[in-house]
């Protein structure tokens, strides 16, 4: 049981890390608008749009976790 809970915690990282980021990027492109300002906004809207995939994998993978850690004692 350990060695799964590791493996799911490095990719809940990874999915959370990844998401959280493209999050970033969204807003900074929102706040700086590097492109122009509409080109910028609808960039960071689909980029925010985007970023949710990896944060939905990353809470499904903490909800398995949840129930193999509550399972195995």
């Amino acid at each position: 049981m350990g060695e799964t809970l590791e493996v799911m915690k490095r990719s809940y990282q990874r999915f959370l890390a990844v998401g959280l980021g493209l999050m970033l990027i969204a807003f900074l492109l929102m706040i700086w608008q590097p492109l122009g300002r509409e080109p910028s906004l609808v960039l960071a809207v689909i980029v925010f749009l985007v970023a949710f995939l990896p944060l939905e994998f990353a809470r499904r993978i903490a909800r398995k976790m949840a129930l193999v850690a509550l399972r195995g004692e």
